[in-house]
């Protein structure tokens, strides 16, 4: 009985196409703005995305040691300070979410030795796990090479100090404290003045005058997975042994707070534009009730006859139903299509306007809210006229004239 009551519906629809093609227009016009502004949301919100990493430190965290501890208000050397090494970086590593990037990091200065007049008295001095990007900064390198495996004697150096060095930059030999090295790669860095050099971890220490401890660096794929990032760190640190009255024998440095902030800052960009767009849905619903009530009032002989001849109230509950559903559904395909193509237009505007690269993204959360939207306020605002069908007295509906 419910097939027929649902065949009744849809042969129903298509008795009466000009009023169907009018109830369903509503719907198409509130889903396609509801799936172009999600669209353009998506799209807007992986630009953010993409500038947060590039231009902020939200996506990295650090592994800091304690180097000393407090007696009685003094600041005094420690006798466990961790020591970090890219065999730490890769125990750790094997803890956190696939595609965090780890490495042991230590920073120094260096006398550049063996120069001429050209070159800086001095550097700035960075560990580097060969075979492996500055954590961070995954897409610097502006030429060359990064460090072979196993590759003692190369380095990387800043834009600033390649400049000193000449068009001769890549395959120049640079001496720090007596140990040469030769260059290989220049690396971009926030500040376009700074003179730095990168070498292998191994040979740290001889090429340095001045160094700091080891430190690990955490490179996370998005600002979602900070969070659990930082707790896998602290639980990991947490099994390197406890420093008792000394305290914490490592802090891990994360922007907790500001990644929470922008996590927030999406989600409520999004949900306020799609709530507007929304409303564009419950007028496309208000539609489709008015024109079913309509429906009911004329069919009413109708309904009663299904009534009196054995038809349940469920069955006639159903029959409405299905021409609701049936009317979004067709609104939200069509919807679907045009929000698609207005997303890319808009996109496109933006593109040329800001001249930013904002492009339309789509992504199935995107159209399964949309097309379940539509079916819910499909069901929402079929439910009344539904109902009304269905209380109908089959005596009194089929003395009604129709």
């Amino acid at each position: 009985m419910t097939t027929a009551a649902i065949a009744a519906g849809l042969r129903a629809l298509a008795a009466n196409p000009l009023r169907t093609l009018l109830a369903t227009l509503g719907v198409i016009v509130g889903t396609a703005a509801l799936v172009a502004v999600l669209a353009v949301g998506d799209g807007v919100e992986a630009y953010a995305r993409d500038q947060i990493a590039a231009t902020t430190d939200l996506q990295s965290a650090a592994i800091v040691p304690s180097t000393d501890r407090n007696a009685d208000g003094i600041r005094l050397p420690r006798t466990d300070t961790l020591v970090f090494t890219p065999a730490s970086a890769d125990s750790l590593a094997r803890r956190l979410p696939v595609g965090t990037g780890v490495a042991a990091m230590r920073r120094g200065a260096a006398r550049l030795t063996a120069r001429d007049s050209s070159l800086p008295e001095g550097t700035s001095v960075y560990a580097l796990m060969p075979g492996r990007s500055p954590v961070g900064q995954p897409d610097s390198l502006l030429a060359g090479r990064w460090l072979g495996d196993g590759a003692d004697t190369e380095a990387l150096v800043s834009p600033a100090l390649a400049a000193r060095l000449g068009a001769a930059a890549l395959g120049a030999t640079l001496e720090l404290e007596g140990v040469a090295f030769t260059v290989v790669g220049v690396v971009a860095m926030a500040d376009s003045a700074a003179i730095a050099t990168w070498v292998p971890f191994a040979r740290f220490e001889a090429a340095t005058l001045v160094h700091q401890p080891a430190t690990l660096l955490l490179r996370g794929p998005s600002i979602d997975v900070m969070p659990s990032i930082a707790d896998s760190a602290r639980a990991w640190v947490a099994s390197l042994g406890d420093g008792g009255a000394d305290g914490p024998r490592a802090e891990v440095q994360v922007r907790a707070n500001r990644i929470e902030q922008v996590r927030q800052s999406m989600l409520v960009f999004k949900l306020l534009m799609g709530s507007i767009t929304g409303i564009s849905l419950l007028v496309g619903g208000i539609g489709i009730m008015n024109v079913l009530l309509a429906s009911v009032f004329e069919r009413t002989r109708e309904i009663g006859v299904r009534r009196a001849t054995g038809a349940r109230r469920r069955d006639i509950v159903t029959q409405f139903l299905a021409e609701a559903v049936a009317v979004t559904g067709m609104g939200s395909t069509v919807g679907l299509v045009l929000g698609f193509a207005g997303a890319f237009g808009v996109s496109a505007i933006i593109r040329t306007r800001s001249e930013a690269p904002v492009y339309a993204s789509f992504t199935l959360s995107t159209l399964l809210v949309a097309a379940g939207s539509a079916i819910t306020i499909g069901l929402m605002f079929g439910a009344y006229p539904a109902l009304k069908a269905s209380r109908m007295s089959p005596i009194e509906a089929i003395r009604t004239e129709s």
